[in-house]
């Protein structure tokens, strides 16, 4: 079973479509620093007539991806350390089996800095007041 292909349909969203391409782009620079993983933009699919629906939703570029079974944990490991960097970046797994596992930023970059520095940022979170409460 350690033989076995599996693919996942890996969908990146951002504010417009330049930017969600460009975001599935750096994923998929990611992605294929991982051993065994093979990475490629998806054919782009025909739009449906959905009522309603938004054009730049349908331009949302998608990233498929393909790796062995024995990596998917590793992938998803990457995918949500990827997705946490920002609090624009959701990313939408879906599996050959039909599951579906969504990902979606954490902190922002200023964030990340201000704790790398020591600084409590803005206060406005809980336990990082005056006082350093916890």
């Amino acid at each position: 079973m350690s033989d076995e292909i599996e693919s996942a349909r890996i969908q990146v969203f951002g504010a417009d479509p330049r930017h969600a391409e460009l975001e599935a782009r750096e994923l998929r620079e990611v992605l294929r620093g991982l051993d065994g993983a093979q990475v490629s933009f998806a054919p782009p699919e025909a739009p449906r007539a959905t009522e309603g629906a938004k054009g730049a939703e349908l331009l949302t570029p998608e990233v498929v991806l393909v790796l062995s079974t024995g990596t998917l944990a590793l992938a998803r490991t990457a995918i949500k350390a990827w997705v946490e960097v920002r609090k624009s970046r959701k990313v939408r797994v879906v599996h050959a089996d039909g599951t579906v596992t969504e990902f979606q930023g954490g902190v922002s970059g200023r964030e990340v800095k201000a704790l790398r520095d020591g600084q409590n940022g803005t206060g406005d979170k809980p336990g990082a007041g005056p006082g350093g409460e916890r």
